[in-house]
């Protein structure tokens, strides 16, 4: 399990005010790289790519993120309460007599 070079060709840039994980960046701990991969396995030297950072600091941030994330999407699709226009009447019905 050696890096072959492959990994080059998927080598992510890092973000600017985010974070490497949050944006889907996977880390090889062989090639010592981080790359823009799908799968769970480095294409280079087939070792298991890191997908969540080892430090409590930054693993903290990344939960807090996702999160605030999970509560944007729930509020933007809440449909919107309807308002009722005035001297209009959900409940009565007016009978012409």
């Amino acid at each position: 399990m050696t890096c072959k070079g492959i990994c080059i060709r998927h080598k992510a840039q890092k973000p600017v005010g985010s974070g490497r994980y949050a944006l889907g960046q996977r880390r090889c701990q062989i090639c010592e790289i981080f790359i823009n991969w799908v799968g769970l396995w480095c294409p280079c030297c087939g070792y298991r790519l890191r997908s969540k950072p080892r430090n409590l600091k930054y693993k903290d941030k990344l939960r807090a993120r996702r999160k605030r994330e999970e509560i944007d999407m729930l509020i933007h699709k809440q449909p919107a309460p309807q308002i009722q226009k005035p001297g209009k009447s959900i409940m009565h019905k007016s009978v012409d007599r």
